[in-house]
């Protein structure tokens, strides 16, 4: 098997460290709060999209389950309330997630990686950046986890905003259509962007190649 390089190794274990601090909120707070506060607005479609819109951006420091919020939202206020609202909280949680990689762990990088290290990073990612980023949206934790790496990396916060627009399109159309309160439903709606995002990921990593 062959050995991880020191860099490649390094990385690896900030992605864990990273991962790990993203999973955090819902190990110490759990994530039963979220539902009473959709659920005091269920009846009320445009504090309901408020609402979505403020627990979606929060999602990077707060124990959000964005996939059931989408769901929710979609279920309550409509397939096109869950469209917008998913969207736009969710693009609001990058840019939540970006400022945290930039103003924090990109102030830590540079005592783990001398700076050409952070330049060779920074340039893999933007070579993939599009790519990558589209196909961790779909994915718990890795979606908040490569945004704030990215973003620690130096890859400007605007490009990884635009990166990931359509992919937060796709998968908030995916989740609002499938809405339909029940767990089944929810379970295919998450394969089914998982399947997605795995094909685009082979498709496009094939043709770059």
């Amino acid at each position: 098997m062959k050995k991880l390089s020191p860099v490649a190794l390094k990385v690896w274990l900030s992605v864990l460290l990273v991962g790990a601090l993203v999973c955090a909120p819902f190990v110490i707070w759990g994530e039963s709060f979220v539902f009473p506060l959709l659920e005091e607005r269920q009846h009320q479609a445009g504090w309901l999209v408020v609402i979505s819109v403020i627990l979606l951006a929060a999602d990077s420091v707060a124990p959000i389950p964005a996939t059931l919020v989408i769901m929710f939202l979609a279920a309550k206020a409509g397939t096109l309330a869950g469209i917008v609202g998913g969207t736009l909280g969710m693009s609001a949680g990058v840019l939540a997630a970006a400022w945290i990689g930039r103003a924090a762990v990109g102030r830590i990088a540079p005592r783990f990686f001398p700076d050409a290290e952070l330049a060779r990073l920074r340039d893999s990612l933007q070579k993939r950046l599009m790519l990558t980023l589209a196909c961790m949206r779909s994915i718990p934790v890795l979606a908040e986890t490569s945004v704030i790496i990215a973003a620690a990396a130096g890859v400007p916060v605007r490009k990884i905003f635009w990166a990931t627009v359509l992919p937060n399109f796709v998968v908030s159309v995916i989740y609002s259509v499938a809405a339909d309160d029940s767990f089944q439903t929810a379970c295919l709606a998450f394969l089914l962007t998982l399947a997605l995002s795995y094909g685009l990921w082979r498709w496009l990593g094939t043709k770059r190649t």
